[in-house]
Order: structure tokens, then sequence, then C-alpha cells
């Protein structure tokens, strides 16, 4: 299965279809094709890193539409439509997910009743990932996940070079990336950013971002994950999604277009 509802988190960044074999979470033999095997493709092995679009739902509430990215080297963002964004460092043992997390939020509260928060979180792809986030007090978060086969598109920074735009709640970030990764972007807040993207298995589309956000002289380091989706179907814009935080209190989560 292969979709991009391009939800609108809350503040974001996102070329090309490059074919790629069997190899990822979910097995497709190539883009957009179904779980399983076709034509010379042996039946994959499942892991749990992938790009997914589903929901986290706390108990007593509606679910929450969420975007996630965990790559294979155990790095994860998840950004929900509500405004909440998590941070997971996970071991990805088969086809399972366990690490920790840390979450911030613009607006509503966690489970814990606060802004902030941190716990564990276990989780199972088959190829679609269900799991669980426990907070230290002790409350859950439900995560249902489909895997997008987006994943397996492979990973390249010319892929990504050219002049993205996001705009959305009076917010708005022009980003210039070039063939090497490195970027450089300007926002509405007259705040400049200065980084790049890296790769971390050429195999699969999840990148790595670093970069410096320096607003009214004051400098803040982010780091993050990001996932190029193609024009599909439905779309016919490619764009960037991008998800980083500064490790204490900031973060931002953005298409680019």
């Amino acid at each position: 299965m292969s979709f991009h509802n391009r939800m609108l988190p809350i503040v974001t960044i996102t070329g090309s279809s490059l074919m790629v074999g069997c190899s990822g979470n979910g097995g497709s033999c190539g883009y957009g094709s179904s779980y399983g095997s076709y034509g010379s493709c042996a039946a994959p092995i499942i892991t749990a890193d992938g790009y997914y679009e589903g929901t986290l739902t706390t108990k007593g509430s509606p679910p929450i539409p969420v975007v996630a990215i965990i790559a294979d080297n155990g790095d994860g963002a998840i950004s929900g439509q509500n405004g909440t964004y998590y941070r997971l460092n996970v071991s990805l043992p088969g086809n399972n997910v366990k690490g920790t997390y840390f979450g911030l939020s613009e607006g509503v509260d966690f489970p814990n009743g606060t802004q902030a928060t941190s716990g564990s979180i276990s989780g199972v792809a088959s190829p679609n990932l269900n799991g669980t986030l426990s907070d230290q007090t002790g409350a859950t978060e439900s995560l249902a996940l489909t895997f997008d086969t987006v994943y397996q598109l492979g990973s390249s920074l010319p892929t990504l070079a050219g002049t993205w735009s996001y705009t959305a709640n009076g917010f708005s970030l022009t980003a210039t990336i070039r063939p090497d990764g490195t970027f450089s972007a300007t926002d509405s807040n007259s705040c400049s950013y200065t980084g790049a993207f890296s790769l971390i298995d050429p195999n699969f589309n999840a990148y790595r971002e670093n970069y410096i956000r320096a607003c009214g002289g004051v400098n803040d380091t982010f780091t993050g994950l990001a996932t190029y989706l193609p024009p599909s179907g439905t779309t016919t814009n490619a764009d960037i999604k991008i998800m980083a935080d500064d490790n204490t209190t900031e973060f931002l989560v953005a298409d680019l277009q």
C-alpha cells in the first residue's frame, strides 16, 4: 500500500521516483506494490523501520492522525495533527520496536497533564506497526500505523535539490537545498537556517537532517529526520516531510513543497 495524504502537521519540509527491488519493511518488490513478492523477488524479511501514517489514541479520547519516520539506525520521530511531537530512540530487533521517547506539544496536554513527556515505546511491525507509548506516570497511548512503500524508494541527496516552501497558520518558510544536501532557509519570523541533509542508508527513503536556526541573535541546533514524497495519483507536487527538534523545548515539523 502506498499513500500520501499530505496531512498537514504543525510547522514542516518534501522529489523523483527511484525504483528499487525487494528490501525494507513491507517487502514490496518495487515502489507501489503490495506486500509479498513477484517475478524473481524472494519473500522479504519484515523489519520495523519505515515511513508510516496512522493514529495515536489516548484512552477516552478520539484518535489523533500522525505521521512517523523510523530509520534503520534506530532514530525516529512522530508528529501529530494536534501539534504534538515525539522523538524516538529505539532498537529494532527483528520486526519489533523497543526503546524510549520524549515528547513536546505546542498546545494540547499529554496524558501526564503537561506539554512535555517521556517514556518507553514498544511495538511490532507486520508490516503495519502497532504499539504502545507508556509515559513515566504509567499512562499509555496506542499507536496504529500503516506502512507506506514510499520508504523503499531509496535516498539520494540530489533528489532533494531545489527551492521548497511551506506556509501554514500564518507561518512561512522557504528553503534552498543544494545537490550535496546542504541548505539555507528563512522564515516569516525573520529567522535564518543553515544546515544539511545526509544519508542514513541509501536503500531507504529516510534522511538525517541537522541545522542551526538563528533568531534575534540566539542560535539553536536542531536534529531530526526527513522523507521525500514524490508526486502520486492524488497530488501533483513532490514534498519533503521534515521533523526535527532542539533536544530541549522546540521542534519543527513541516511539508516543504
